[in-house]
């Protein structure tokens, strides 16, 4: 389990790609009198800079730090921080996280460069250069930070944009999630985790990774259904064909002994299609009036949103009008995808087969509740007044995305 999250500032925290670049352009210009493209600079994007003066043949690094220093207070109009990256840090210390910084910067750059921003309070533990034996790429700043935050190695993620980002956590055994806001370029670069944007970071972390690994035996006999239906499907030999029908009797005796249906029950719901397997479609829609949202009562007294698997000839947007209008009444327009999801990694409980639900903003444009087969009621609820809900079709976590998503006019879509 994550518990703290470590990040670089530059491409990652703050944007400073065109002052940094722009501003060592200068420098080497002033230096040296030697015009150089900016794209000839990158490389110095996320490594200290008296490695990236060395690099340029620039021996006398610390009046070269000095004068790019001076360069960089040219362009200082030019940083700004990278949206939402104050929320979410605001939102990880609500949450009781760790945060730290690990950063190719001096401790003088950090004061003068990082801190006027006013995010120093959020962070308990910053690594500068200078502050290990060796810098970034090398795992010596992030064993520093470890030892001296107290911090395991498995409890860490490091989020930053750069392969050296990247080289100092894998080095350390630290997980390393991708700031691809800020990335530069992807090359090489293979990693735990891809981040589109800052808010994917809160989405990763409410992820119960354990969820996974609580039924293991529904997993191994789901793979061998999977293995022996694709099988099935393809191949032309008998032996084979019997072989595969074999191994499918098999995953369906394995959920029935751990589960106690019956075979024949399980044989009816876990091995009842033909051709290649693929997961299964849920709509789910999110709509708000006066910042609630509207939930369905099931005939079992729980609630969800309004929703259900897509049918034959239906996308996502009609399947989320037709699951409105027959589960709440209403007449809705689908506006905005809020997500799409793996149910394996988000509800309980489990199930022997894939699913993948995709969450709608929906505005209401007429309507009214009427009796239906499936539910009894519709209501509007506050996220701090939810009744019980239908964990296996949505959870709180799940609602709470949607009003997220209802807040945030430049919501971008999250997927698993």
């Amino acid at each position: 389990m994550i518990k703290s999250v470590i990040f670089d500032i530059d491409g990652t925290l703050l944007d400073t790609e065109y002052a940094v670049l722009n501003s060592l352009r200068d420098t080497i210009w002033e230096l040296k009198n030697e015009k150089v493209e900016l794209s000839d600079l990158t490389f110095a994007l996320g490594i200290p800079g008296e490695e990236a003066l060395k690099q340029l043949g620039i021996s006398d690094t610390q009046n070269g730090n000095i004068v790019w220093n001076t360069c960089l207070a040219n362009y200082s109009h030019t940083i700004r921080l990278f949206d939402c990256v104050a929320d979410v840090l605001k939102e990880l210390r609500n949450r009781g996280y760790k945060l730290g910084v690990i950063t190719s910067k001096n401790r003088e750059e950090y004061k003068t460069d990082f801190s006027p921003f006013g995010l120093d309070g959020y962070f308990d533990t910053v690594i500068c250069a200078g502050d290990s034996d060796k810098p970034k790429p090398s795992p010596a700043p992030m064993l520093r930070y470890l030892e001296q935050s107290k911090t395991k190695k498995e409890e860490a993620i490091y989020i930053g944009d750069t392969f050296y980002d990247m080289q100092c956590a894998s080095s350390a055994s630290v997980a390393f999630g991708l700031a691809l806001w800020g990335c530069h370029c992807v090359n090489h670069i293979h990693t735990d985790y891809y981040f589109n944007h800052p808010t994917d970071i809160l989405y990763l972390l409410s992820i119960d990774k354990n969820k996974r690994d609580r039924m293991p035996w529904v997993k191994l006999a789901t793979e061998l259904q999977f293995l022996a239906q694709g099988g099935l499907c393809y191949s032309k030999d008998p032996f084979d064909i019997e072989r595969f029908g074999r191994i499918r009797e098999i995953s369906a005796e394995m959920i029935s002994l751990g589960s106690g249906y019956s075979l024949s029950h399980v044989k009816s719901v876990f091995c009842n299609e033909t051709g290649f397997q693929t997961p299964k479609l849920d709509t789910r829609a999110a709509i708000f009036q006066k910042d609630k949202i509207l939930l369905v009562k099931e005939k079992n007294s729980t609630w969800s949103l309004p929703g259900g698997w897509v049918d034959v000839y239906e996308s996502i947007k009609t399947n989320t009008v037709k699951e409105v209008k027959e589960e709440a009444g209403l007449d809705v327009i689908p506006i905005k995808l809020i997500a799409v999801q793996d149910r394996k990694l988000h509800n309980l409980p489990e199930y022997a087969y894939g699913v993948t639900k995709a969450f709608v903003l929906c505005k209401v444009v007429g309507g009214e509740f009427t009796d239906n087969l499936e539910t009894v009621k519709s209501e509007y609820f506050g996220l701090d007044e939810l009744p019980p809900l239908a964990e296996e079709k949505n959870n709180a976590e799940q609602v709470r995305l949607c009003f997220d998503a209802y807040y945030d006019k430049n919501w971008h879509t999250i997927f698993d």
